[in-house]
């Protein structure tokens, strides 16, 4: 939910480039199909021909600039098949109209789609490592306290050898990858001011 909740940003900012990719498009072919019947009207009043199923169809499909958005929207969404919005384009426009129309395809289904899938994807992953950050840190904290058994705020290498059994401590180990036996020379490398004892700052930044 967390994770959902951090994406939430960058998904609107790409559902806000999707409507606006829609918007463009939608206007180009809504006024492409109002000119074509607009055409039609004007032939039939001077008694040339006009398929019938034509205007029919662009109306149906294209009648109004909301009406083309909400089919394009349903072609990137599995609503309704493309290919039925492009064969009117086709047949009674030009057949161009499929390079235009596929490009659209593309770039919403290609290019947009995988952008949203890997916001959600990049996010979640970087929660997760907050997350992680978040713990080890926590995690320190606890067993900083833990080796300060004389609550002096530093450790003394007396006081980390003592708890070098403590499982804790062992899982630490485990976690950074150092075995046990190493376990001086990783004291000596958090004592960054060479004064035999780890404070709270040493502890926590070095590991």
């Amino acid at each position: 939910v967390v994770s959902i909740m951090a994406s939430v940003k960058p998904l609107v900012s790409t559902i806000v480039l999707l409507l606006l990719v829609v918007y463009i498009v939608g206007c180009y072919f809504t006024q492409l199909t109002l000119n074509y019947r607009l055409d039609c009207v004007r032939a039939i009043d001077t008694g040339e021909e006009c398929l019938q199923a034509g205007p029919d169809l662009m109306n149906q499909y294209y009648g109004s600039l909301g009406i083309t958005c909400l089919h394009l929207c349903q072609t990137v969404t599995g609503g309704v098949e493309w290919m039925e919005l492009l064969e009117p384009l086709i047949q009674h426009i030009s057949p161009w109209m499929a390079v235009w129309f596929c490009l659209y395809i593309v770039f919403t289904s290609l290019s947009l789609m995988n952008i949203v899938t890997g916001v959600f994807v990049e996010t979640a992953l970087t929660r997760g490592r907050e997350d992680k950050d978040v713990y080890m840190i926590n995690h320190l904290r606890e067993l900083f306290g833990k080796l300060d058994e004389d609550h002096n705020g530093k450790i003394s290498w007396l006081e980390f050898e003592e708890n070098l059994t403590e499982p804790r401590l062992l899982t630490f180990f485990k976690e950074i990858d150092i075995d046990i036996s190493e376990a001086q020379g990783l004291f000596h490398l958090l004592d960054r001011d060479s004064s035999g004892v780890l404070d709270a700052d040493e502890f926590l930044s070095g590991c």
